[in-house]
C-alpha cells in the first residue's frame, strides 16, 4: 500500500518515526548550520559583533579538531552563539536556515509529508539536529511532533541523539497514547539502532553495505532499502 494512502483508522496503523538528517534531508544541516554561523551574515549587528561571533565559532572548532570538546558539546556551544547572534533578528536568521535546508528536501518524500501536513497520519520528526533551527524546520515540512536538540545548549546533558532519542520518542508515545501502536521508522544511521530495535519496520537511507551489515547482525529486524533519488515517489509500507 502507498504510505500517501495510509489512513488512521485502527489503532494498529503505524506511527511513523522520521529522522531529518541524511533521511528526509539529502544532506547535513549541521555543516550548512555552521558555516551560515561562521560567516556572521546577521544584518542587525554590528561589524564588531560580526567579527566577534565568527572568531567564537573558530574557537569552538578550534576545540572540536583538538578533541577537547566531543560533538554534543561542540553542538551546544555553537547554539549558545546562536542565540546570542539571532537575539533581537526577529527570527530572520532561523527563517533563512530554514528555506536554505528546506532546498534539500528529498522529493520522493513530498507525498508523505503531504499526508503529515494534512494530518492523514501520525509522524514524529525526531532528530539530534539543534532545535534553534530543527523545531522550525520540521513545523515548516508539516509535522506537528517535533523531537530536536533543545534549542539555545540550555540542556548541557541532552542531545537528542541514540538512548535519548529512543527515550523521548517513547514518552511522547506514551502522552499521545500512541503507545500500543506499530512504529515504522525512517532513518540513515546508525545512532538509531535504539529506535531500529523498538521498530516493527525500519526503512534505511544509509549505505546499502551497513543495511546489509545490520541485516546480519539483527536478523529479526526488518530493515527496508530507502528509495533514491530515482525511485518511484511513493514510499510504501
Amino acid at each position: 500500500m502507498p504510505l500517501s494512502l495510509v489512513s488512521r483508522c485502527n489503532d494498529r496503523q503505524p506511527v511513523l518515526i522520521l529522522d531529518l538528517d541524511g533521511t528526509i534531508l539529502d544532506t547535513n544541516s549541521f555543516p550548512h548550520w555552521v558555516l551560515r554561523l561562521a560567516r556572521a551574515k546577521f544584518d542587525h549587528l554590528g561589524r564588531a559583533q560580526r567579527v566577534a561571533i565568527s572568531l567564537a565559532v573558530f574557537a569552538a572548532f578550534i576545540r572540536r579538531r583538538l578533541r577537547l570538546a566531543d560533538h554534543a558539546m561542540f553542538k551546544r556551544r555553537l547554539q549558545q552563539i546562536w542565540q546570542d547572534a539571532t537575539h533581537g533578528d526577529a527570527g530572520a536568521a532561523e527563517q533563512q536556515m530554514i528555506a536554505e535546508l528546506q532546498r534539500f528536501v528529498r522529493p520522493q518524500f513530498a507525498p508523505l509529508l503531504a499526508d503529515v501536513a494534512a494530518d492523514r497520519v501520525d509522524a514524529v520528526l525526531a532528530t539530534a539536529a539543534a532545535g534553534d533551527y530543527a523545531l522550525g524546520l520540521g513545523r515548516a515540512l508539516g509535522f506537528r511532533h517535533v523531537l530536536a536538540t533543545p534549542a539555545g545548549g540550555a540542556q548541557p546533558d541532552h542531545d537528542n541523539a541514540g538512548r535519548q532519542k529512543r527515550d523521548a520518542v517513547l514518552a511522547l508515545l506514551l502522552d499521545r497514547g500512541w503507545h500500543t501502536r506499530p512504529l515504522v521508522l525512517y532513518t540513515d544511521h546508525v545512532d538509531d539502532l535504539p529506535l531500529i530495535r523498538i521498530s516493527q519496520t525500519t526503512y534505511w537511507f544509509g549505505t546499502e553495505e551497513m543495511r546489509r551489515q545490520l541485516v546480519r547482525d539483527m536478523p529479526q529486524t526488518d530493515l527496508r532499502p530507502g528509495l533514491r533519488k530515482n525511485d518511484e515517489p511513493a514510499l510504501s509500507t
